[in-house]
């Protein structure tokens, strides 16, 4: 029957013969490009052999197109009842440093809580340094939903940076979300409207709720709880002994990194070889130095300045001992009693110790700080160049510490040293677990 024929006595079956024989063309089409846009790495099955080597090379997947999985929970025990998340949305740069300070805080707490982060080299980190805690390596935000619904106990999320992704988390209102950072820092991160995110703040002490204060907008609905510094609790136990009569004196430089920006670079690394020699042939001082973890990461000029200092004072004939980024300063503060340091928070961990603190001050550029009811000048020695460090360290050693009162202030009100438990952040965390608000495991599903 011919088309015509068929159109004139029979039209539905024209039209139907007619949309067969579309779609049996169309559909092989339409599945490749389907498989080639949506499925890379798939290869459709083929009888067909090669004709040459270059086109066996083609069809070989390369590495960068195999689908790599962006929620792993391998490494945490969704059965049990978790309580808390602390979360993470670093990188390998900050990720380490911001988790190796809480982890162990939380662990000591004995409250049942995992570990989020968004990075898959800093889960790999993570993972090896604990591998006996829950980690949970969740990229996506889909992946951050998938994670909670199946977290039935779970209270409270904890952040230690403001980063963006903190908002995969943030979106979810029937969790409580607490800031408690990467340390007590009077950089002007440390107050501003970010913050307004969150449902509670953890502070060390009383400075950083007044840097709020005076941070001239409204944080009337954040509350603030005082945990102090719970990682310092063994530095301040060595603080009954005055500074001068605990050890012979050794000194510890501290130098920020160059910062994000250079308008916001407060390190004194570029004044550090003339420094450091200095000390030692004035006052013939035992010197270490930890250089934070991430210089150089904006400043390639930086990337080696630890080999190039130490270089040029062996060449002195000067022994300073540079520790590795990664060595926890708890320690190094524990076995120091002269503390120089750049505006970070490493000022209020030397703080800890009770002893006198040496911070540069940078004259060449506006610095913008928190304001809070005590400024370093207050508690420690400021400088802005070496010969006046050398001046007030001269002074000091002589035995004129005349802020070691001020210094006692101080860790009262930016540490909150005698006046909470020591235990206070476990007792915050436990007092959270408590709460009996998601006893019905309510799940919540968000719109994208």
């Amino acid at each position: 029957m011919s088309k015509i024929t068929k159109f004139m006595s029979n039209p539905e079956l024209f039209f139907i013969d007619m949309a067969k024989k579309a779609l049996t063309q169309r559909i092989p089409h339409l599945l490749e490009q389907v498989n080639t846009k949506v499925f890379p790495a798939l290869e459709q099955p083929s009888n067909k052999k090669s004709s040459t080597a270059s086109t066996s090379v083609k069809k070989t997947s390369s590495p960068t197109n195999q689908s790599v999985s962006t929620l792993d929970v391998s490494h945490i025990n969704l059965l049990s009842p978790i309580y808390h998340v602390l979360h993470t949305g670093e990188g390998m740069t900050h990720g380490p440093s911001h988790l190796n300070l809480w982890i162990p805080e939380f662990i000591k707490a004995q409250v049942p809580f995992a570990v989020v982060v968004r990075h898959a080299d800093l889960y790999k980190c993570i993972t090896e340094a604990y591998p006996f805690i829950n980690v949970v390596y969740a990229k996506s935000p889909t992946d951050i939903e998938s994670l909670f619904n199946n977290l039935a106990f779970l209270k409270g999320i904890f952040y230690t940076s403001n980063t963006g992704n903190n908002i995969h988390c943030l979106r979810f209102n029937v969790y409580e979300h607490i800031f408690i950072g990467h340390g007590d820092s009077d950089k002007s991160a440390s107050a501003h409207k970010f913050f307004r995110v969150y449902d509670q703040v953890w502070v060390a002490g009383q400075a950083h709720v007044d840097r709020f204060k005076y941070a001239h907008f409204d944080s009337d609905h954040i509350d603030f709880v005082k945990v102090g510094r719970p990682n310092l609790a063994n530095i301040l136990e060595i603080t009954n002994t005055l500074w001068d009569k605990r050890m012979v004196n050794n000194v510890l430089y501290l130098p920020t990194w160059e910062g994000v920006y250079e308008e916001s670079n407060y390190s004194s690394l570029r004044l550090s070889g003339v420094m450091l020699q200095n000390i030692v042939e004035k006052f013939n001082l035992r010197v270490n130095a930890k250089l934070h973890p991430v210089t150089g990461s904006r400043d390639n000029s930086l990337k080696n300045i630890k080999e190039k200092m130490q270089m040029a004072l062996e060449a002195k004939g000067h022994n300073v001992s540079f520790y590795d980024a990664a060595t926890t300063i708890n320690n190094l503060v524990l076995n120091s009693n002269i503390f120089i340091c750049d505006i970070s928070a490493v000022v209020s961990e030397c703080l800890a110790a009770n002893a006198p603190i040496f911070v540069y001050i940078p004259k060449d550029r506006e610095v913008n700080i928190a304001q809070s009811d005590m400024n370093y000048s207050d508690y420690c020695y400021t400088f802005s160049t070496v010969p006046e460090l050398l001046q007030k360290m001269e002074r000091v050693l002589k035995g004129d510490d005349y802020l070691r009162e001020n210094r006692q202030q101080a860790m009262e009100y930016i540490l909150t040293a005698h006046s909470i438990d020591k235990d206070q952040f476990a007792i915050e965390l436990r007092k959270l677990a408590e709460k009996n608000y998601l006893l019905d495991n309510v799940r919540e599903f968000v719109q994208q």
